[in-house]
């Protein structure tokens, strides 16, 4: 059964979604300040895993660490770190778009967070931002929801420390963005609002400027 992009969409309009790097400590500090229901397509992962199944979503459910004989998810190729993430971000997507419908019902306003099908999802979203994150102290570990990924490196015991490294630096080169001055292609190409931050702009300008954007200061909230 396909629905059409317009109910779908009609569905969706109280949904804000922000996608990019550094998403989801914009979105935090617009929770801070107006109390907006905050949607992670991170936190999301593990209920819609619980809900996969190899017939439709493939990708979801394959046995990495065995297919490649390691331990971690870090471990694995580059190359194929990158295909299985968007294979099961792709797989993925209608899962968390059943979700966002239910809890449009639920809250007035949603901010969105986290990878999605982009291309999927754009057609049928009303309010997106996209972050460009150019700081030079911009770490994507460095949050409570990722720091542990360093940690449990670092405490395996079948490891020497220069393999540890070795897998901390692979993970880091995996997670990193490739992104310029402009809009990535895509964004350019979807038409979405492309918003740049750097060392010389703060936490609060940048969430600021979004919310300008999505007029949250003109929202009447129920």
């Amino acid at each position: 059964m396909n629905i059409a992009d317009s109910i779908i969409n009609e569905k969706l309009k109280n949904v804000y979604f922000i996608w990019g790097s550094g998403k989801t400590t914009i979105a935090n500090r617009l929770k801070e300040k107006y109390g907006y229901y905050v949607y992670s397509t991170d936190e999301s992962r593990n209920r819609q895993m619980a809900l996969a199944n190899p017939v439709d979503q493939p990708y979801m459910c394959r046995d990495y660490y065995k297919e490649y004989g390691v331990k971690s998810f870090w471990e694995l190729p580059k190359e194929v770190i990158a295909e299985r993430e968007k294979h099961f971000v792709e797989e993925m997507t209608p899962m968390m778009i059943a979700e966002l419908i239910q809890l449009s019902a639920l809250h007035d306003v949603i901010i969105c967070e986290g990878d999605m099908d982009y291309h999927a999802v754009a057609p049928v979203a009303t309010h997106v931002v996209h972050l460009c994150n150019q700081s030079t102290t911009f770490d994507w570990f460095d949050r409570p929801d990722h720091e542990n990924i360093r940690d449990t490196v670092a405490k395996r015991t079948d490891l020497c420390d220069e393999e540890k490294q070795q897998i901390i630096e692979h993970a880091y080169e995996c997670v990193t963005p490739d992104e310029s001055n402009t809009a990535t292609d895509w964004v350019t190409e979807l038409g979405i609002k492309n918003i740049v931050w750097n060392d010389q702009t703060s936490i609060d300008m940048t969430a600021a400027e979004v919310a300008a954007y999505f007029e949250f200061d003109k929202q009447v909230v129920k």
